[in-house]
């Protein structure tokens, strides 16, 4: 028997908390007004929203506590909450549970139509201390925007050691268009995605993997790549494969 994966983001040490990543439009002390990126379901709901900051919300950077001053504006941060939002405008969090700082190493790749960038926290870590990662691409061609045809996801993120996938590149076998606006940046978190046989000798370990939202791995030495999967036509012969590559050491 084989199991294949496509991890969502709503679980978290919390079954009810969910999370979402932001830009930083002001800082109250009290409260942040955000902006949801694209691609996270809240920008849905509103381009802006009032997340409470109370005495219980943990405010960390780099994986450690931090205060409230130092969330500058424009920093992104992602934001853990119990999933409600108030419909008010902006609208508001009221029940915030815990606010990151997002520091992240930068990668780029670009051609005459698209500019990618990924994210990564940091490129040295412990044994399952938590990874994050997201990346974003910009369609900076000559048009007002520009069509692509694609499965679903239309980016993929691979996570290698030399013998083993921790992350695989899954599409699912249908043709997507997507319009990209010029001047607007798409966000694409990372989210897990694999498989694994039942008889294989690691499936508690797999199993268990993929049970979690957040990315941590064991010691060892990982290639990550992100890249784009998509074609210009219907046809599917103007393939844009747009790739960055880096490694991760887990000590």
């Amino acid at each position: 028997m084989i199991f294949t994966i496509v991890a969502g983001c709503s679980n978290s040490e919390k079954d009810n908390e969910v999370s979402f990543i932001a830009t930083v439009l002001e800082n109250n002390q009290s409260y942040l007004l955000v902006e949801p990126v694209e691609g996270s379901s809240e920008l849905s709901s509103a381009d802006k929203i009032m997340v409470s900051i109370g005495d219980e919300t943990l405010l960390k950077s780099q994986n450690e506590q931090t205060i409230v001053d130092n969330i500058e504006v424009g920093s992104k941060v992602e934001v853990f909450y119990d999933g409600r939002i108030a419909e008010s405008y902006p609208a508001q969090i009221n029940t915030c549970h815990q606010v990151k700082i997002l520091d992240y190493n930068i990668f780029t790749t670009e051609d005459e139509n698209f500019l990618v960038k990924t994210y990564i926290n940091k490129l040295e870590l412990k044994e399952n201390e938590e990874i994050s990662m997201y990346s974003t691409i910009e369609y900076i061609g000559e048009k007002d925007n520009i069509t692509i045809w694609s499965g679903e996801p239309y980016f993929h993120y691979t996570i290698y050691n030399g013998q083993e996938y921790f992350n695989e590149g899954i599409t699912e076998d249908l043709l997507k268009q997507t319009v990209l606006n010029k001047g607007e940046i798409y966000t694409i978190p990372f989210s897990k995605s694999g498989g694994f046989s039942g008889d294989d000798p690691k499936a508690d370990f797999w199993k268990h993997y993929y049970s979690e939202k957040e990315l941590k791995l064991p010691k060892g030495e990982y290639s990550f790549t992100a890249y784009t999967d998509f074609a210009l036509t219907e046809e599917q012969t103007e393939k844009v494969t747009l790739k960055i590559d880096f490694e991760v050491k887990v000590k």
